[in-house]
């Protein structure tokens, strides 16, 4: 999964790849993204994290937190 930021500084992740990480399939994510059920939140890393971006995307009963490198690379996630 790679992590890249559009022209107005928002962030773009293939949406299949997250539903994946998330359990659920892309048509599911959509729907519950329409119907306001997902929360997702971008935050630049500090301390040790200094260059990286966290991802985390919430769900009503799970979810998944991706690390990205300056380059855009996923080098770490976790999953609840």
């Amino acid at each position: 999964m790679r992590l890249t930021f559009g022209h107005q500084g928002d962030w773009i992740v293939d949406p299949r790849e997250l539903a994946l990480c998330l359990g659920v399939s892309a048509t599911d994510l959509k729907r519950m993204e329409r119907q306001g059920q997902v929360d997702a939140r971008i935050k630049a890393g500090c301390s040790e994290d200094t260059g990286q971006t966290l991802v985390t995307v919430r769900l009503p009963d799970r979810g998944w937190r991706g690390t990205f490198d300056r380059s855009g690379t996923l080098i770490g996630e976790d999953f609840w």
